[in-house]
């Protein structure tokens, strides 16, 4: 019988009340040595935050939204208000955009350096360079970059400068960070260097370790490349997952044992979780289990205004950037007319060398570009030189590379929608590659091709082709819904813009010589 029951079985005489009431503090301590929780006071837990934000590739803010430079400021201002902030960048950085053409993403590294950084994934867009160039850039910076399944070939450990995994302090509590690369950016960047391994079983494997070297939580970083997110959150081998996703500007799963959650890219919505944790007894001679709850914070970067020192910082580098488009690629072979009624109407020069390049960029049967990405407006005499800015001008959006497996129908009912705004001059009008089509205008909408054929062939409705295309249209816009559900072979965080690619093949050869070849017929 406990030292409890026997107080409540005995008949205490009323003159012993004082000498017990000396004794009850000793009592106390008693029982909670005899694990009774009648006396046991919990201690407050421990709270820190967690700062997410990822994709940081552009040097400005989005209307009037992120930049590094605000997210500098909220860092600042994170910090000023609690005791402990971690801050995760989930990667995604150092690729695409059209400074890291020409230096790979050193101005990235160079801006975060100054941010307080603690643990940076290193995803698909960082082996965009190869795995040389990610290599350096890991060694420049003053944060620790993670890939938890991509190792070194000849080791099979982790690529130099680069992390399986990071431990971080909060308090008392050890907090492990895991970064899940897409096991399919081995099809998609050059890394030769690189074994990419299965990432649900890597993050498994050594949150196993960790939990085993007393890490208290774990957490991983990924993204949505080939779903790789759902496979991880699905395996539930870490507590919080953190990951990239198109098209969302905030997106949280809790049940109150896991945590998923994405926000916008370019810091243009900051993710904070607001961790409590706390090691408690489970049951008498058990051990003690971590415990931990999160409040969630969607932190919209609108009215934070920008760090001075970072924005004084990346105005440089758009001064630079400036300088670089001024580089000479090309020389016009023949006259380029971009105006909206010949981009919009029929077959055009220029249309037709950017859909070229495309399709040969993705090693693609079709490409598909639609009349609506060239924006010039302009036209342009043979023996013009052109610069990078006319590259930019003409093809101003950051519409990124996105090869997709279609069938023949998709393709069709895609093509029959880009036909069905000709009278508008829409810009979904759409331009082929290793394609050849006859349109009638006069028929309605969706019945205008008369004559379909990729390489020569009839197109086979039931047939696949690989679909190489601009990541707006991919994802259904501008009245591409067929093309939503196709497979993606290559992901739009896996490959160039349309404008890098074009001025790449020109650079290549020093002159540009778009051409009329028949490919495109249209009777009205």
């Amino acid at each position: 019988m406990g030292v409890g029951g026997i107080v409540g079985w005995c008949a205490i005489p009323a003159v012993a009340w004082p000498w017990i009431r000396s004794l009850l503090p000793t009592l106390a301590l008693v029982l909670a040595g005899l694990g009774t929780p009648l006396a046991t006071a919990r201690a407050e837990p421990f709270r820190f935050t967690l700062l997410y934000a990822h994709s940081t590739t552009e040097l400005e803010d989005t209307q009037g939204r992120g930049g590094i430079a605000r997210l500098a400021t909220l860092i600042q201002r994170e910090r000023a208000a609690h005791d402990t902030v971690l801050v995760l960048h989930g990667g995604q950085s150092l690729a695409p955009s059209v400074l890291s053409f020409y230096d790979q993403g050193a101005h990235v590294i160079d801006l975060l350096n100054g941010l307080g950084i603690d643990a940076m994934a290193a995803l698909n867009r960082e082996f965009h360079h190869g795995d040389d160039t990610l290599m350096t850039r890991a060694f420049a910076a003053n944060f620790p970059l993670v890939t938890t399944n991509a190792v070194d070939r000849a080791t099979g450990k982790p690529l130099d400068g680069l992390e399986s995994a990071v431990v971080l302090d909060a308090g008392p509590y050890k907090i492990g960070v895991l970064a899940a690369t897409p096991a399919q950016t081995k099809e998609t960047t050059r890394s030769g260097r690189t074994e990419f391994r299965d990432p649900v079983r890597a993050v498994a494997d050594k949150a196993r370790e960790l939990r085993a070297q007393g890490v208290d939580l774990i957490v991983t970083m990924t993204a949505n490349s080939g779903n790789t997110h759902r496979d991880v959150i699905a395996a539930r081998a870490a507590d919080i997952v953190l990951y990239q996703d198109r098209g969302r500007a905030v997106g949280v799963e809790y049940d109150g044992k896991y945590l998923a959650a994405t926000v916008e890219a370019q810091a243009a919505w900051v993710l904070a979780l607001d961790i409590a944790i706390e090691r408690g007894a489970i049951d008498r001679g058990a051990k003690a289990g971590t415990v931990w709850s999160a409040g969630v914070r969607a932190i919209d970067t609108a009215p934070i205004p920008p760090d001075s020192a970072v924005d004084s910082r990346a105005k440089a580098y758009l001064a630079r950037l400036d300088g670089m488009l001024g580089m000479q690629v090309g020389r016009l072979e023949a006259p380029v007319d971009t105006r909206r009624e010949a981009v919009r109407g029929g077959e055009n020069a220029f249309a037709n060398a950017l859909a070229d390049a495309l399709r040969a960029a993705m090693e693609a049967d079709v490409a598909l570009v639609n009349g609506g990405t060239i924006r010039g407006d302009r036209q342009y005499a043979a023996g013009t030189l052109w610069t990078r800015r006319d590259i930019q001008t003409e093809i101003p959006y950051h519409d990124t590379a996105v090869l997709l497996e279609v069938t023949g129908q998709q393709l069709r009912d895609a093509l029959e929608s880009g036909y069905s705004g000709i009278e508008q001059a829409q810009g979904r009008f759409p331009h082929l590659s290793n394609a050849r089509v006859l349109v009638d205008a006069s028929r309605p909408a969706g019945q205008r091709i008369v004559e379909l054929t990729i390489g020569g062939k009839p197109v086979d409705p039931a047939a696949r082709y690989r679909l190489a295309t601009g990541s707006y249209i991919a994802q259904g816009s501008d009245g591409y819904t067929a093309l939503v559900a196709a497979p993606r072979l290559v992901d739009d965080r896996d490959a160039d813009f349309l404008s890098t690619i074009l001025a790449d093949q020109i650079a290549r050869t020093g002159s540009f010589a778009p051409r009329l070849d028949g490919r495109l017929t249209v009777k009205r």
